[in-house]
């Protein structure tokens, strides 16, 4: 797609697509960024003291924020983490965008239920797990479903993801 193209499906002209980008990079970034922002608050449990009370039912309800957004926007999904692969600024926001979920959760953890370990390691390490088995699940269950299989609902795949954050991070 050539930015002439953009701008004819932005109703914008060149200037204005120009004024606001220096090319088809920078609209892509800002289309990840506005994903992303909308996939960390769909992300978000369901409310405060939701995870000190409830932590399932947090995680399951943040999973299915994750997963539900990520589903619908999975071709756009696709292209960003093919993206990674080849050019360092869509791996620098992929990596700002893994840090703010982990930070996020680490916290939580911490605050909420005094956990600053899992298994006599940072829990920072299991965090960095557990989001990478999510969001590699999501790119096989959406970004890169088997064509000849219907793809997974989200409420089946929150919950296999969800019960296996719950079982690692409070099992005893």
């Amino acid at each position: 797609m050539r930015m002439s193209d953009l701008a004819d499906r932005a109703g914008l002209s060149m200037g204005a697509l120009y004024r606001y980008f220096d090319n088809k990079d920078d609209v892509f970034l800002a289309i990840i960024h506005g994903i992303h922002n909308q996939l960390y608050a769909a992300s978000r449990s369901a409310g405060p003291g939701t995870f000190k009370a409830d932590p399932y039912g947090a995680i399951l309800a943040s999973n299915v924020g994750y997963l539900a957004h990520y589903a619908e926007h999975r071709k756009v999904m696709r292209a960003f983490i093919e993206a990674t692969m080849v050019d360092e600024r869509y791996t620098a926001m992929w990596w700002y965008m893994r840090e703010r979920h982990i930070v996020r959760v680490t916290t939580a953890l911490q605050r909420d239920h005094g956990r600053a370990e899992s298994s006599g390691l940072p829990v920072r390490l299991t965090l960095e797990a557990l989001a990478s088995m999510t969001e590699q699940s999501a790119y096989v269950w959406y970004a890169h479903p088997k064509a000849s299989e219907p793809i997974l609902p989200v409420a089946d795949a929150a919950r296999i993801v969800s019960d296996i954050w719950h079982r690692t991070l409070f099992s005893t």
